[in-house]
């Protein structure tokens, strides 16, 4: 069945997971992939991609020699898969009841013989004590001691102690090196392994070239190295009671990250794809040799094919000279594979291979993607099937049917994610607008000020902003429980915004002179006014999008027309600004000049070079990359024509124009000492002739080379300050001049907040890890002391009574002109970033909500299943769907039957097939992870047989939402796929 026997079985288990996550919960509570911890404790991720080797070191390592690499599973014919499971959170633990159920035997059918994780057992970085929330919890309940959910509830979450648990690790687990995995599937309890440090160390090949040599040293110094195990996790490693009811250490389940499950009637070849999606040459090597036999099917933590189309396996060797060469093996028919299954991508994907019209019987390979065990889901609508991949033979688009969660379902359930929090985004730009318009409100002097004590200092606004970041700050750092409503903690980021803005107003009115002040608002408002413009043309005119067919001279009249008004438009308050100037019209000719270059830039690609003929062909790629480019360098142009014409009559210095260039300057001379530093151990063991001695010698030197990595742009900005000094110092001026100090000064903000953002990660990070206890109270701790001191600068005099450290740190926060830099590069940069996500906004139509209800709410999942569906009625999106996939790129898709608000709402959230997305769009399924109904999660049984001179493989889909029963009456519901192979077909070759 499709969620289990129980007919309750959806309301029932999510009520489970609910009790037993809060007697028990887990360390990361809520894993979200848009946090900075979890995107920190991922760095692995970028580290390996650059490093040249390490691994397929590790993977040898880990490799046990001389042992078979397979597992016999002689008589199983039925076994359970499950892809992408651990996050550890409610997503994850919602599944294991249903898949307790499955592994179970009943009257008929067997019990499973094995459960297979396919791909990232362990989220985010599979840290090896994350095991026991993420795998030991949710399906070896019973193994874990001191739980205090109820017994009752416990057991529904373990699965029988017979079935053993195989996985296939994925790009997750390999940040870690693959310690935490190898601790639990490729070594006996009793006899754990240990890390392999010393293969941190580079192979030395003098092949190399200076760019991928460096970027090698780099990830091997810096490579976050794994945890230990904690005691309290150590006990988990307990396997099925012995006769006198003690647990049995549990022994060593898989030879190696790679390996061959020899079931009944077909053989699992599990392979090993990294953290990039290669293999090795061993690994393929034995992929190749693996004989004749049984029907095989290939097991892969990435998939072959996946979004209707091929993505590549390769082998290091290969890369250019055979494409595609894992696939080029497994499609051929003498090597006896029948299916790819994949990870990786949390949904689930089906493509048939092609029906033979005289025989009826299907003829070549199946693809199946299977990751939606427990991560979060992808989405389903995006993807681009239009056009087949020639080296697939499958039938291209997968069904509604054979995708889970279906095209439609996946628009409507997404679009109604997404949609009310872009309103929300587009109340949080609103409300920074009125900081800023308040924060000037009280700069001119429209707030009262009154004393905190008798004869004590004034408090103004400042002070009250600073209390109230504070305060918003410390509510963010309060634990958030699943279930909770989650009002407050959005409305706590409204208020984030408008005291961001106050702030930033103030703080512009602190440290320069009212006039320049409101010219540098003026500024502002100028300036996200013409991106903003721009964003709209760019949609109502789609000029960046390539078209296979002249548009028409009307439609060229109506582009010409439209962009003409918005020259008109955008240069309405530049002209009330030119004419109140003294004298009238500085430097405007450069913003003349921007704006006739931003013109040219837009005719010329309307009337010229989008016509690509094809719209799926290489010229359309390339033109969407080259219009992306062409789009935002003409819009910069045209600001930076208007900040120095802003700046030219307002008298402010040039350097501030520049300002953002120059800072360039100290991350150029920070990368050339990290450069330096990683080259170090390098030409400190070139003259060892021994390869194990230098590579030792190599580890050696490694640590405090990354110590002074981790410490070089911390002391690279401490010097640049004193440099700055001392350039200042009026006896230096006398010799030099003042341009020297002004140039060091003008470099130093957004280095130094970039800089002060990376310490604060790294030690947060450290803390974390290490003293987990003490992590979260010294982050309180220290955010009160920030506050305080911010406080005392806000409020001159306030600190006076405390002693002279803590008011000569405040007096130093309010007038030293490091701390100024640092300040005014956070609010430069936070303010940007608002006039960026308004611009995109525009882009995708979202001043339409403003007028739209259903967009204001959530819509909450209430009293059952499909509530989200009245967001966008499941008629409406299929004919979304079909209609884009119809028509890829070029003009809008035309969708007859579709109300005009379900097509705004659709677009917003799918603006066409073709890019460009945003980055709302690009990364949505990862930012809109839900941790409660409806969940869209499922894994795969499978059942083989053999009889008449023919294998037979079923394969069955159970679905997991959390609400809801699927209707089991239909067991096309179920069974996806029946896959059936002549024994001719796989007698004379493996």
């Amino acid at each position: 069945m499709a969620q289990g026997d129980d007919a309750r079985t959806g309301s029932v288990d999510w009520a489970r997971t609910k009790a037993y996550l809060h007697s028990d919960p887990t360390k990361w509570n809520s894993l979200s992939w848009i946090t900075a911890r979890t995107l920190v404790d991922s760095v692995n991720d970028v580290l390996g991609k650059g490093t040249q080797g390490l691994v397929e070191d590790l993977r040898t390592y880990w490799t046990k020699k001389d042992v078979p690499l397979t597992i016999p599973a002689a008589g199983v014919s039925r076994f359970l898969v499950i892809g992408d499971t651990g996050e550890q959170d409610p997503s994850q633990y919602v599944v294991a009841p249903a898949l307790a159920r499955a592994a179970r035997g009943r009257s008929d059918r067997d019990q499973a013989g094995f459960v297979l994780v396919l791909s990232d057992v362990i989220y985010p970085s599979g840290n090896v004590n994350d095991y026991v929330d993420g795998f030991y919890k949710p399906y070896r309940s019973n193994r874990v001691e001191g739980l205090q959910a109820p017994a009752e509830v416990r057991d529904e979450f373990a699965l029988p102690e017979n079935v053993p648990v195989y996985a296939v690790p994925g790009n997750h687990d390999w940040y870690d090196g693959l310690y935490g995995f190898a601790h639990q599937f490729l070594y006996a309890a009793e006899q754990p392994p240990t890390w392999p440090g010393v293969l941190l160390a580079p192979s030395f090949d003098d092949g190399l070239g200076l760019g991928p040599r460096i970027r090698d040293r780099f990830g091997r110094i810096m490579w976050r190295t794994p945890s230990e195990p904690d005691d309290t996790n150590a006990p988990a490693r307990w396997g099925e009671p012995e006769p006198d009811g003690d647990p049995a250490p549990e022994a060593q389940l898989q030879p190696a990250p790679y390996f061959v499950i020899e079931t009944e009637h077909v053989r699992l070849v599990c392979i090993d794809t990294g953290i990039d999606g290669s293999i090795d040459q061993a690994q393929m090597d034995w992929l190749t040799s693996l004989g004749e036999g049984k029907p095989k099917i290939l097991m892969t933590g990435k998939p072959l094919v996946v979004n209707g189309g091929v993505r590549t396996c390769s082998v290091p060797g290969e890369q250019g000279t055979v494409p595609d060469p894992v696939y080029r093996v497994v499609a051929d028919p003498a090597q006896g594979f029948v299916a790819t299954i994949g990870g990786d991508t949390h949904n689930f994907q089906l493509y048939e291979p092609p029906t033979d019209t005289q025989t009826g019987a299907r003829r070549g390979l199946w693809h199946i993607v299977t990751g939606g065990g427990g991560a979060y889901t992808h989405a389903t609508h995006p993807i681009r099937t239009a056009e087949p991949d020639p080296r697939v033979e499958t039938t291209f688009p997968p069904t509604q049917e054979k995708l889970f969660p279906r095209s439609h379902e996946s628009l409507s359930f997404f679009a109604q994610q997404l949609v009310p929090s872009i309103w929300r985004l587009m109340l949080s730009i609103l409300f920074f607008g009125a900081g800023l318009a308040l924060g000037t409100w009280f700069a001119n002097g429209g707030w009262a000020r009154w004393t905190l004590y008798p004869s004590g200092p004034r408090v103004g606004p400042g002070g009250v902003a600073v209390v109230a970041m504070m305060a918003l700050v410390m509510l963010h750092l309060l634990p958030r429980r699943p279930g909770r409503t989650r009002f407050w903690w959005r409305l706590l980021f409204r208020l984030d915004a408008l005291v961001a803005g106050v702030l930033a107003t103030l703080f512009l009115h602190q440290v320069l002179p009212d006039d320049d002040a409101e010219a540098m608002l003026w500024l502002y408002v100028t300036c996200t006014l013409w991106v903003c413009l721009n964003a709209w043309v760019l949609r109502m005119t789609r000029w960046w999008n390539p078209v296979d067919q002249a548009a028409g001279w009307w439609k060229d009249l109506a582009f010409l027309l439209t962009v003409v008004a918005l020259a008109a438009l955008a240069a309405i308050p530049t002209m009330l600004d030119v004419r109140s100037s003294e004298p009238p019209g500085g430097e405007i000719w450069l913003l003349v000049v921007a704006l006739v270059a931003y013109l040219v830039v837009m005719g010329k690609g309307w009337l010229h070079d989008r016509n690509v003929g094809n719209v799926l062909g290489d010229d359309a790629a390339r033109w969407l990359n080259r219009s992306v480019w062409w789009a935002t360098g003409a819009q910069a142009a045209v600001v930076a024509g208007e900040m120095l014409r802003v700046m030219s009559d307002h008298d402010l210095p040039p350097l501030l124009f520049w300002s953002g260039l120059l800072s360039l300057l100290p991350l150029v001379v920070i990368a050339a000492v990290i450069v330096g530093l990683m080259m170090i151990p390098d030409l400190r063991t070139r003259h060892i002739a021994d390869l194990e001695t230098r590579r030792n010698t190599w580890i050696g030197y490694r640590g405090w080379v990354r110590g002074a990595v981790l410490a070089a742009a911390p002391v690279v900005m401490i010097i640049w300050a004193a440099a700055a000094y001392l350039l200042n110092l009026p006896s230096v001026r006398e010799w030099i001049g003042t341009a020297p100090a002004a140039v060091l000064q003008a470099c130093f903000g957004l280095p130094a907040l970039l800089v002060a953002a990376a310490v604060w990660l790294f030690i947060s990070d450290w803390m974390r890890r290490d003293h987990p206890a003490w992590h979260r109270r010294l982050t309180v701790v220290g955010l009160l002391v920030a506050g305080i001191l911010l406080l005392g600068a806000a409020v001159p005099g306030l600190l006076d009574g405390t002693g002279p450290v803590p008011s000569g740190i405040a007096d130093w926060l309010r007038t030293s002109w490091p701390a100024v830099a640092v300040g005014a590069a956070l609010f430069i940069t936070i303010a940007v970033g608002f006039a960026i996500l308004l611009a995109h906004l525009v882009f995708l139509g979202a001043y339409s909500l403003f007028v739209d209800p259903k967009a204001w709410f959530d819509g909450l999942y209430r009293d059952g299943p499909g509530a989200y569906k009245d967001f966008i009625s499941e008629q409406d999106a299929k004919r979304i769907i079909q209609a884009e996939r119809d028509r890829v790129g070029a003009e809008p898709a035309a969708v007859k039957g579709v109300g005009w608000w379900a097509k705004r709402r659709a677009y917003i959230a799918f603006p066409g097939l073709n890019p460009p997305f945003g980055p709302i769009q690009r990364f949505v399924s990862e930012i809109y992870s839900l941790d409660e109904p409806p969940f869209f999660k499922h894994f795969l049984e499978f059942q083989t047989s053999s009889a008449d001179g023919f294998t037979d493989i079923v394969v069955k889909i159970h679905r997991v939402r959390g609400y809801e029963t699927l209707d089991t009456d239909d067991p096309d519901e179920e069974v996806v796929a029946s896959i059936r192979i002549p024994a001719d077909a796989h007698a004379g070759g493996g």
